[in-house]
């Protein structure tokens, strides 16, 4: 939900944990990780091929900007903790 930390929104450390109750194998990756997601995604791909079965991958990001206009992420989220981010993880910037 807009505006609601991420905390608030579920119970829980994620949500791969609840691929088995679905009957899923599930993978959590980092997201901001242009290497890690690649493996990720070609080892999923591989296991549902052969196992002929689903399975859920959990991209772990972190959204730097707005969820839109009408949203003020600085009502739950630090100014100071989006610039080490954008500093320390940014996609783009662990590729240079």
């Amino acid at each position: 939900a807009i505006s609601t930390p991420v905390t608030d929104q579920y119970a829980g450390d994620g949500i791969v944990s609840r691929a088995y109750g679905y009957g899923m194998a599930g993978l959590r990756v980092d997201g901001n990780d242009i290497f890690a997601m690649t493996a990720a995604i070609r080892e999923a791909r591989a296991y549902a091929l052969r196992e002929q079965k689903p399975i859920l991958v959990e991209a772990m990001t972190y959204r730097q900007g707005h969820h839109s206009t009408s949203d003020d992420s600085t009502r739950y989220r630090d100014p100071q903790e989006v610039q080490q981010v954008s500093v320390h993880a940014d996609p783009v910037n662990r590729l240079k």
